[in-house]
């Protein structure tokens, strides 16, 4: 059943994907809500073959597909992360169910040499696309942040942030100097805020796992974790305070739990990819294989 088209625009060109809703409708949904955007494509690291960007929603999966039964040029939503994925060869490792959203039309021959241009290149430009439906506009709305001075709206304008821009506290980690600066401190925060992501992701997806007490004592556990390090050893205070208005809202019951860990989920994970993406993990592999090689 064929729902729509999505074109991913990119260097000048647009390329079509036929959108399904026969597996994930909640999601497909929610993708459709997001549009138009403008992407930031990530490298892939481990399982090689495709291509990925992040998305402002958080859904459960639908109909779980095995990420390595995915053909080359599978269109499909990856839960743990909320990425947006494109394969185009077999990938070739890695374990994750994820939502099938449907299918890219036509050759994949560009999306192999814009991902081996993205893998060589990631850490010193940026990859974008425009992403939108061929049926909608292709520039957003403008949406007024959220405001107010308590916890929750201090979390929301910050995740808002977050998503229009990279911070500038990001910028100013980049423009640090001494030793091992700035790749120490940015490997360190990316690390932090990724395992930070998932682990929050993880009490989300589980609703009936624990109770809301035990999942907000964890949470704010791993919350003062992630703030020792992001902040006290990384210095980027800004990312600790929004992660310390988190804490402050994880009791407050008002609003539910489920929704207070959804926008750190955001949060966190928006700013995991900003790190992302000035780490020049091509470079560092290339650095691996040769310190091997002479070991």
């Amino acid at each position: 059943m064929a729902e729509d088209t999505l074109i991913f625009a990119c260097e000048g060109a647009e390329f079509e994907i036929e959108l399904t809703a026969e597996y994930a409708p909640q999601t497909l949904a929610a993708l459709r809500a997001s549009l138009p955007a403008l992407a930031d494509i990530h490298c892939a690291k481990i399982a090689g073959c495709h291509i990925m960007w992040p998305v402002p929603f958080v859904r459960r999966v639908e109909k779980a597909a095995d990420v390595m039964t995915m053909a080359p040029g599978s269109f499909f939503y990856w839960p743990e992360r909320q990425y947006l994925e494109i394969t185009y060869d077999e990938l070739q490792a890695e374990s994750a169910a994820v939502s099938v959203l449907g299918r890219l039309k036509g050759d994949v021959a560009w999306l192999r040499d814009y991902a081996d241009r993205n893998r060589r290149e990631q850490g010193r430009r940026l990859f974008t696309a425009d992403v939108f439906l061929k049926s909608g506009p292709r520039e957003a709305e403008t949406v007024p942040p959220p405001v107010g001075d308590d916890a929750w709206s201090r979390l929301r304008a910050a995740r808002f942030a977050a998503w229009r821009a990279e911070p500038k506290e990001v910028g100013a980690l980049m423009a640090r100097e001494g030793l091992m600066m700035p790749f120490g401190p940015l490997a360190m925060a990316e690390g932090e805020m990724r395992k930070l992501h998932e682990l929050l992701w993880r009490l989300w997806n589980e609703p009936a796992r624990y109770t809301d007490a035990e999942k907000a004592a964890i949470a704010g556990f791993t919350l003062e974790a992630a703030i020792s390090r992001v902040a006290g050893f990384c210095h980027m205070t800004d990312t600790g305070a929004v992660l310390r208005a988190g804490i402050e809202c994880l009791g407050a019951g008002e609003p539910p739990l489920e929704t207070v860990l959804e926008e750190l989920v955001l949060y966190a994970g928006r700013i995991a990819a900003w790190l992302d993406l000035h780490i020049q993990w091509w470079g560092m592999n290339e650095i691996t294989l040769g310190a091997r090689e002479g070991r």
